[in-house]
């Protein structure tokens, strides 16, 4: 029917369409439809006239009586949008909209002033996306708002907490963006919005982040986040709650999994207060030489990632036997001063971690001597499967060393000692003639003192300077 479209239906109009109650649809089944009915009908009780108009308003309207409305229910709007200034203006003393079963995905301009005896406005399960920021200013007289299961995914406080009579508002959904235009949640007193909201419980994140976790909880999580990081100078970090992951056991607390990024800041030292619970670090490009803090600051008791490419470490012989390293998941170390680590320490500890993942290492000044590197490639080859940069852990420069930038991994078994081998042997070698000659020149000594003594019975020389 051409005539079906979003336009204003007069009361003569409504009642010449409504057949009566036992004939036909009856009021009450009116929206209980999967499809249009294309019709209106009216019902007159002692608490006002009723009206419920199923795919759109009629076109033909001319009677003056619209007033007597003061309940109306739209179903199966036609139209993806909805201008309550144009689509309601005859019906000036509406105490209770709905609408409801329809697709609409926005409410251009506001809820007009002439609606001020308004005092419930249900808008619950459509696919509205987006209100104007002043949609509801001039509804002085609104009590009831239901916004419920809809597709939302922000709604700024100043939507809704200027309605000096609302007293209840509906929010349920899963499209919320978690983030911090909804800390006004969080503020809970007897006078705040967040007091008018019924159903926080059910309102839960969508969007790109956090999908199907509470939103309270999570916004908690974050407002905690900013108060804790130590984005203030000298660290200048930025830090970011990445995901909220469900704890095991009766209460299913969410639990955060944060990244703290401190990287290119010129720190010399490890930030010395992390958010509570962080996970992940990032120091690349600063001037840190120590890991101290890793062992001894409670602030790192949750770590599990930590990235110190491109500092300052010569050694990581201080996490030997810790805690953190039987459990850390990520070590990165590229780009430091590493020319030596304790595989034995590292190997003991990656047999009882069950966390390891990742591991870096290139980059280093690596000596590969006959002490440390037949071991070390031992440890490389058992941990590939870790090891993200093999190829980056090479030899560095020595005089006259032939494996100067050859992958540790791939060093030849057979001859990586020969040459220190050889130099021992010489050595060995040297040391063996010189012993065996001062023996022969002591026996050579003896034998000439012997003789002096039994021919001229003169002693020697050294016997004289004994006491």
């Amino acid at each position: 029917m051409d005539a079906w479209k979003m336009v204003v239906l007069t009361s003569t109009a409504v009642l010449s369409l409504c057949p009566d109650v036992s004939a036909g649809t009856k009021f009450s089944e009116l929206c209980t439809s999967s499809t249009a009915q294309n019709k209106c009908m009216s019902v007159n009780k002692t608490d006002g006239f009723r009206v419920t108009c199923s795919g759109g308003f009629r076109e033909d309207y001319s009677a003056e009586d619209y007033i007597l409305f003061q309940t109306l229910t739209l179903c199966h709007w036609p139209l993806d949008k909805f201008d309550p200034a144009v689509s309601l203006r005859p019906y000036s003393q509406l105490v209770k909209l709905t609408i409801t079963k329809s697709k609409i995905k926005e409410i251009i301009g506001e809820f007009p002033v002439f609606l001020q005896n308004l005092k419930t406005l249900n808008l619950s399960h459509l696919n509205l996306e987006r209100v104007k920021y002043s949609a509801f200013k001039y509804l002085s007289s609104l009590e009831v708002l239901d916004l419920s299961y809809n597709k939302f995914n922000h709604l700024y406080s100043p939507t809704v907490e200027y309605l000096p009579k609302l007293k209840q508002i509906w929010l349920a959904g899963e499209f919320w963006f978690c983030k911090n235009d909804l800390y006004w949640l969080l503020h809970v007193s007897k006078d705040s919005l967040t007091y008018k909201v019924m159903d926080t419980n059910r309102m839960t994140c969508g969007g790109y982040k956090y999908i199907g976790k509470p939103v309270v909880p999570v916004l908690r999580l974050l407002s905690d986040l900013e108060k804790e990081c130590p984005s203030s100078p000298p660290d200048n970090c930025v830090c970011t709650l990445d995901n909220v992951v469900r704890g095991r056991g009766p209460s299913f607390n969410l639990h955060p999994v944060i990244t703290v990024d401190c990287s290119y800041r010129g720190l010399k030292i490890l930030p010395k207060i992390l958010p509570h619970n962080t996970t992940t670090l990032l120091v690349q490009g600063n001037q840190i030489s120590t890991l101290d803090d890793l062992l001894t600051n409670r602030y790192y008791t949750k770590l599990l990632d930590i990235h110190l490419d491109y500092n300052r470490i010569s050694s990581i012989s201080i996490l030997e036997g810790s805690h953190w390293l039987a459990r850390c998941r990520v070590m990165s170390f590229k780009g430091n001063n590493l020319t030596k680590v304790p595989t034995y320490a590292l190997d003991n500890a990656f047999q009882r971690n069950r966390n390891i993942v990742q591991l870096y290492l290139g980059a280093n000044p690596w000596r590969c001597n006959c002490l440390f590197a037949p071991a070390f490639q031992d440890f490389l080859i058992k941990y590939k499967s870790l090891i993200m940069d093999l190829s980056d852990i090479k030899c560095s420069y020595q005089q006259n060393d032939e494996y100067y930038m050859t992958p540790i991994h791939d060093l030849p078994r057979n001859t990586l000692c020969r040459n220190s081998a050889t130099d021992m042997v010489n050595f060995w070698d040297s040391l063996n003639v010189l012993l065996a000659s001062l023996i022969v020149v002591v026996i050579i000594k003896f034998i000439y003192d012997y003789i002096l003594y039994k021919k001229y019975g003169r002693l020697p020389s050294i016997i004289t300077l004994l006491p």
